[in-house]
């Protein structure tokens, strides 16, 4: 994974070509994740998964914390809760809580 800042978005490659990326917008030390696109040619070999989670470990070791709208990224840490704490408590988009559902 590696964050193409003038693009704003996390960008996942294989055998240097781009394969799907992670849209986001920046907001002070938060980012806000928009949607996640795995480009048809890569699909069905698990790269969302492995673009989420590597994104999401590179948040925590930068002291990010996220807003999500991004559907995906909800599944992904509904299924891995190690994850939650990233999601700001204030501003968590769509995010809503599985003890609060």
């Amino acid at each position: 994974m590696s964050n193409n800042e003038k693009e704003h978005r996390y960008e996942i490659a294989i055998a240097g070509e781009t394969a799907g990326h992670m849209g986001y917008r920046a907001i002070g030390d938060r980012r806000v994740l928009m949607h996640t696109v795995i480009y048809e040619a890569f699909r069905g070999r698990g790269l969302s998964t492995v673009l989420i989670k590597s994104t999401l470990d590179f948040l925590r070791i930068h002291g990010n914390t996220i807003s999500n709208y991004c559907p995906v990224v909800d599944r992904f840490i509904r299924k891995n809760p190690e994850y939650i704490d990233l999601v700001d408590t204030i501003h968590s988009g769509t995010w809503v809580s599985p003890s609060s559902s």
